[in-house]
């Protein structure tokens, strides 16, 4: 699947993007907790060099274009999340959509079993819970690294 592969090469460019959240909406965040030294301009310049990466690894599967009509039926790598003031769900969150789904973060094993980014809901709140506790996720969103030189 092109998809797998593209993600499992950003895992291996990105080796601290351990932590994967889906958005409860229609998104899946790579997540790559930093020390806090790289500014701003760097850090998106980064991860739009990245994103440029995947799109050009898989060009029918990914994209980078940030205009809709360029993105037919492919994957939007979004860089801006990346940038100063941009706003990102954060991990547990009831959405406001049909069926409240909740973002929660999974393992990459897990990208495998899950069927869409909207996977939970609050109904799930009793397994969340049991999730969050776990040894899998109780150094979720920590990491002692600073932004990779590419």
């Amino acid at each position: 699947m092109g998809t797998e592969t593209a993600l499992n090469g950003l895992k291996t460019v990105v080796a601290a993007a351990e932590a994967v959240l889906p958005t409860g909406g229609k998104g899946i965040h790579v997540i790559a907790p930093l020390v806090p030294k790289a500014e701003w301009p760097e850090v998106k310049d980064f991860a739009h060099r990245l994103a440029q990466a995947v799109a050009q690894s898989d060009p029918e599967n990914f994209t980078a274009a940030l205009p809709k009509a360029q993105r037919k039926g492919r994957i939007f790598v979004d860089y801006l999340r990346n940038q100063r003031g941009a706003t990102a769900v954060m991990p547990y969150s009831a959405r406001v959509r049909s069926c409240a789904p909740v973002a929660a973060p999974i393992t990459w094993k897990e990208m495998e079993t899950i069927d869409t980014p909207a996977h939970w809901h609050v109904g799930d709140a009793a397994e969340l819970v049991k999730r969050a506790a776990s040894k899998a996720f109780s150094g979720w969103g920590r990491a002692d690294q600073v932004l990779p030189d590419l």
